[in-house]
């Protein structure tokens, strides 16, 4: 090759590689920043809270634009309840609160212990409002599936028991040793919980409770019932102060 023509080629090549690395370095932050933009967009997407608190501090907004049907700031909602564990009188109740919960929630343990007493005495004890317990498992079925043993074979009172103090067990041999605490045959129980047998009472309770427009623990359906067991009424979406629920009870007794 001429000498000149090689030059010339060579200066072309020169002039290609300063042309593609003046660009490369726009082109590769661009992709980053692609890239990046992505990943945060479906990560916030997926950050799906599934506890719900309602504390003053909080910085969860469960507040719902009011249809105008409901109570306040609570949206209607109805549910169904059969064969559970209820507290309190169905002959001379008017109120129920169907509770979904988690056992490894802490708001729903916060509920228990700061809201849950007060309820019971001024409400459940009273005879105004029965207290219906549904189970809502998002992060696995083994204390659900205990929970359902106990209701089973002892019923609602031992059930309430075990329920107490059942939240944040850490492993089968927790829940074996509070299912004997509590008054449970062991060889039933472990027949029971070793089958599985009310998976399907589990599956259901979590979808009729997400038929409710309950998204996270936990949820409550608070309303009139009948003789069915059907409850038309509100959602609470969360872990709410007492004052809450009787501004919801005392709608319903005045009505």
């Amino acid at each position: 090759m001429p000498k000149s023509k090689k030059k010339e080629s060579e200066k072309k090549r020169e002039e290609v590689v300063i042309n593609l690395e003046s660009i490369g370095t726009p082109i590769a932050i661009l992709i980053s920043g692609i890239i990046i933009a992505t990943v945060i967009f479906f990560a916030s997407k997926n950050n799906t809270p599934t506890t719900i608190d309602t504390a003053e501090d909080s910085t969860v907004d469960t507040t719902v634009e009011s249809t105008g049907e409901g109570i306040g700031e609570f949206e209607p909602a109805s549910t169904t309840f059969g064969d559970v564990p209820v507290l309190g009188d169905r002959e001379t109740a008017k109120v129920a609160i169907v509770e979904h919960s988690e056992f490894r929630c802490s708001y729903c343990k916060r509920h228990l212990d700061e809201t849950f007493p007060s309820i019971l005495e001024n409400y459940v004890d009273t005879g105004k409002v029965i207290y219906v317990y549904k189970e809502f498992a998002m992060y696995g079925d083994d204390i659900a599936n205990a929970a359902k043993c106990v209701y089973h074979l002892e019923g609602t009172d031992i059930y309430k028991e075990f329920h107490t103090n059942a939240f944040n067990l850490e492993d089968e041999d927790a829940i074996y040793a509070l299912a004997k605490e509590v008054g449970v045959n062991e060889s039933d129980f472990d027949a029971c919980y070793s089958s599985s047998q009310y998976q399907d009472e589990i599956d259901a309770d979590k979808q009729a409770g997400a038929a409710a427009g309950i998204q996270g623990t936990p949820g409550f359906v608070v309303g009139t019932f009948d003789d069915d067991g059907n409850v038309d009424g509100v959602l609470i979406p969360g872990a709410y102060p007492y004052d809450s629920f009787v501004e919801v009870i005392e709608t319903y007794l005045g009505e």
